[in-house]
């Protein structure tokens, strides 16, 4: 008899999960009303899945009227049987003030429930709001600890985040070799900007060994993804010969493209290297464009190059 139980409840559960995926089909291909008999069905007899869509459905009014209230109803449902998206969800709500008062502290209530459950999404927006500081006031220890939890699931913005805390000690200790770790974490998982900060760390020497090649095979990588910032350093390795052949040229070509991304910086020695001829056809004509370029927006040394130029043609 015990064996015919077991095998009923399995067919129970079976259909159950059936009759769910096909509400989420539906619910996702926006066949609201066959979505919605699935769900309440299953919400009947307890299942908290169905019950944290059927508050989806009734916040925003999608095959029955909106109604916030009974939306939380659902949500808080599934929430009291340990659904972390529906934690995540009420959470969104307060802090955005979607169809309630907004209120931050019920919303990291919320949220932190969500995040300690392991949810991600959870994880980033606490973590984001601390460090941030604009709701919560500024708080970088606790910034870093939901940092923390998010990059030990991988995700490579939170690692890269964790990373500069680490770094910079503001707020929290510094730890370099904290740090290092973390954006050797991002780095390798292709963060972008971990890999530019890895860059530049290895170029200049004082908390890693000076590793030239390594410095640009880094910035290489940052800077084919269409980088501004990484581009300049390119073309700045190029002019100085480090961790690759001396080449004016191979300069000039990687800070115009950091200078048609709007670098001032970048604009400044393009402009310099047109006036010169250095790496690039001597033109006064197209420097003066550059070093306007720069000057526009408020580069000291391209404004003094211009007046210098001006007082050249008045001689």
């Amino acid at each position: 008899m015990k064996w015919f139980l077991v095998f009923i409840g399995c067919l129970v559960s079976a259909a159950a999960s059936a009759t769910l995926s096909d509400g989420i089909k539906a619910f996702k291909k926006q066949n609201y009303d066959i979505a919605l008999v699935e769900f309440r069905q299953l919400a009947s007899v307890g299942n908290a899945e169905a019950r944290y869509y059927l508050g989806l459905m009734q916040k925003d009014g999608l095959g029955m009227p909106k109604d916030t209230n009974r939306a939380l109803g659902w949500l808080k449902k599934a929430s009291s049987q340990g659904y972390a998206d529906a934690n995540l969800q009420i959470g969104q709500m307060y802090l955005t003030g979607d169809g309630v008062e907004q209120d931050t502290d019920a919303a990291i209530d919320w949220l932190s429930k969500a995040g300690k459950q392991g949810l991600l999404a959870a994880q980033s927006i606490l973590a984001t709001l601390y460090f941030k500081g604009e709701q919560t006031g500024q708080d970088i220890a606790k910034a870093a600890e939901w940092f923390e939890a998010a990059a030990n699931q991988g995700d490579t913005e939170a690692q890269y985040q964790l990373a500069n805390i680490y770094y910079k000690g503001d707020g929290i200790e510094q730890d370099l070799e904290a740090a290092l770790l973390w954006y050797r974490k991002a780095s390798d998982a292709g963060q972008l900007d971990a890999k530019y900060t890895l860059a530049y760390l290895y170029m200049d020497g004082q908390l890693l060994a000076q590793n030239y090649p390594l410095a640009f095979s880094l910035f290489d990588e940052v800077a084919q993804a269409g980088n501004r910032n990484a581009q300049y350093m390119l073309g700045y390795m190029y002019d100085q010969g480090m961790g690759v052949t001396k080449s004016p040229t191979s300069a000039f070509d990687w800070y115009l493209k950091a200078a048609n991304q709007g670098y001032d910086e970048a604009q400044l020695i393009v402009g310099y290297m047109y006036l010169s001829g250095k790496g690039a056809k001597k033109d006064p004509r197209v420097a003066e464009m550059w070093l306007r370029k720069a000057a526009d927006q408020g580069n000291a040394k391209a404004t003094k190059m211009l007046a210098e130029m001006s007082t050249t043609r008045k001689q």
